[in-house]
């Protein structure tokens, strides 16, 4: 079971203490959530290594809207190709450019500084003309379109990304990545949070342990950081005892044609479901029998993590336990000395394409 929650204290101030948290066991357990590679693949190890992200033009991004613009409104939906620029520093300059406050520019979600990405932002500019964009000179960003709608842009507002990617460098069994890379087409892959969600060295599981007020940015991606190690972890534990295609008794499960999550009580036998886990927080839990009996056991190892989570009230979800990439493509260069992979598939929103990619590739970028 877990240690007390003594290991982790607070000051008279408030601020955690940081240095008995990053020396916890618990810390310990949690990181490895962060560490994709130490966590198991659906297929066994990856047949080979590569390289991703050499160039900008290696991992392209397009994002989808979950909904149809309207053509009117007060907010100007921009469609931005950004290079070598992340989300949060194009909106800021956008709303610098424009002399508008921060919270007037909205955006669905974050995506890599080091890609190409197709993304939406969108300004409220009630009354005002549309600017001129060829005057608007922020480096690495291009107005692709622009186009007026009724309601700001909010986060997680996509139904998804669209990807192209090369892999460089391939070194392996590339006999066994093309056999590896066919499967991929019919049979689901584990659906981890990929490492940018914990930051450099998965300094983000830190964050709310750091003197002083970090700010609301950072205490989001804290909580984030947190609870998706432990999502990992859950996932992993699913892959190694082979049931994380099986949904448990008890649990609770989600209904990829209706979009819900559904007790398996409730659902009919020939449903198709896919198991979650819990994205751990504050609220009830609908699980029961062996799904719940193992959720709590679980939970039992991360005390201070869930105190935190309650602490801040962060509320209680779920998230499905493998993904399926729409439309997967591939076309494999073999050229001796420097053979490369070329890939194309569709993601759900919070899919991570690196969570595809390390099913059959240990790759760095």
């Amino acid at each position: 079971m877990g240690e007390s929650l003594t290991a982790v204290t607070t000051d008279e101030s408030g601020d955690a203490d940081s240095s008995a948290w990053r020396t916890s066991p618990e810390r310990v357990r949690l990181r490895r959530g962060a560490d994709l590679e130490s966590l198991p693949r659906s297929a066994g190890p990856a047949p080979v290594t590569g390289v991703i992200r050499r160039h900008p033009e290696d991992f392209i991004v397009e994002e989808q809207l979950a909904f149809p613009l309207t053509g009117e409104g007060e907010h100007l939906y921009l469609r931005i190709r950004k290079t070598g620029q992340n989300t949060r520093w194009v909106s800021k300059q956008l709303a610098r450019r424009l002399s508008l406050p921060f919270k007037a520019v909205g955006f669905a979600g974050l995506k890599d500084r080091h890609a190409i990405t197709d993304q939406w932002f969108s300004l409220h500019l009630p009354g005002q003309a549309d600017p001129d964009w060829g005057a608007l000179g922020i480096e690495g960003v291009e107005v692709l379109d622009a186009i007026r709608h009724s309601g700001k842009l909010r986060t997680g507002a996509l139904s998804g990304n669209r990807f192209r990617i090369i892999v460089r460098d391939l070194e392996g069994d590339l006999d066994a990545l093309e056999a590896r890379l066919g499967r991929l087409k019919n049979v689901p892959v584990p659906n981890y949070f990929g490492t940018q969600r914990f930051g450099h060295d998965a300094g983000n599981l830190d964050l709310l342990f750091a003197a002083g007020d970090i700010g609301r940015a950072a205490r989001s991606f804290g909580l984030s950081a947190q609870r998706s190690a432990l999502f990992n972890l859950w996932l992993a534990g699913r892959i190694e005892d082979g049931t994380w295609r099986i949904p448990l008794d008890g649990e609770i499960a989600y209904l990829e044609d209706e979009h819900r999550y559904r007790h398996v009580d409730k659902l009919d036998a020939a449903q198709a479901c896919v198991p979650t886990g819990l994205l751990w927080g504050c609220g009830d839990n609908q699980a029961t029998g062996t799904a719940l009996a193992r959720e709590q056991a679980f939970r039992a190892d991360f005390p201070a993590t869930q105190h935190l989570l309650c602490e801040y009230d962060v509320r209680m979800m779920r998230r499905a336990l493998w993904m399926r990439p729409a439309d997967f493509g591939y076309a494999l260069d073999r050229t001796a000395g420097a053979s490369m992979l070329h890939l194309q598939f569709g993601l759900h929103r919070g899919q991570y394409a690196t969570a595809v990619i390390r099913e059959f590739c240990r790759h760095t970028g």
